[in-house]
């Protein structure tokens, strides 16, 4: 949906909607400088895009297209940001801990803590569930946000790869899990781990902060027409 707004004046238009809601044409006409058939026609390939939606006579952002306007700037300037993961120590009953040995780059063939991305609509607690499911078919506990940290890979002086790091704990009751697609997977004792190849953050993290925890507040609102309200804290 984003890359449909390359074409220049559809991004010009988006462009309209971070700072109003809604939008007439003549109002959108005013500041796009081209005919209006042109426009009009721009217009409906929004609509039918999904990025847009007419009501009466306005035009305002779809619930999906919404999503974007914290970053849309960001995507079609070709300008990063680092990317939030969610790294979950997954502890056994024998104080051991579930390690995977990644086959994908970036870290590949090095044994690290089970994470991955955390999705548009879930917390930190929401994706370790998932990811420790669906890398382990563990259905664990979880415990805690035991750190945040910021880490950057680089190469000489460039910037490769840029995460903010969740770092999580759970509980599971079985050592029995199912051999993961993303790597081969296997149980530790907490003071082997300097016997093996280990992301050497993932190991850093193991090591000093295990036993602490973090407070991290989840709110929750609804916005309609530019008016916030139901402020909740999760």
């Amino acid at each position: 949906m984003i890359k449909n707004l390359q074409k220049k004046e559809r991004y010009e238009i988006f462009s309209l909607f971070v700072n109003k809601n809604k939008l007439r044409f003549n109002e959108i006409e005013k500041q796009i400088k081209v005919r209006s058939n042109i426009l009009a026609y721009h217009l409906d390939q929004m609509i039918n895009d999904g990025l847009l939606i007419k009501i009466e006579n306005e035009y305002q952002l779809t619930i999906d297209s919404e999503k974007y306007i914290p970053i849309f700037r960001h995507i079609l300037n070709n300008s990063h940001t680092p990317l939030p993961v969610v790294l979950i120590v997954l502890l056994n009953n024998e104080n051991q801990i579930l390690l995977l040995k990644r086959n994908i780059r970036p870290y590949k063939n090095y044994w690290g803590l089970i994470g991955g991305k955390i999705k548009f609509e879930e917390n930190y607690k929401d994706a370790s569930i998932r990811l420790i499911k669906q890398k382990t078919n563990i259905n664990g506990n979880f415990l805690s946000v035991n750190n945040i940290s910021n880490e950057k890979v680089m190469f000489n002086d460039n910037v490769k790869h840029s995460f903010i790091l969740f770092m999580t704990k759970m509980q599971t009751s079985t050592n029995e899990f199912i051999d993961s697609r993303y790597g081969e997977l296997k149980w530790f004792n907490l003071d082997e781990l300097n016997e093996n190849e280990i992301i050497p953050s993932d190991l850093w993290l193991i090591k000093n902060k295990l036993n602490e925890k973090i407070n991290i507040n989840d709110f929750e609102m609804n916005e309609n027409d530019g008016n916030i309200n139901n402020f909740k804290i999760n």
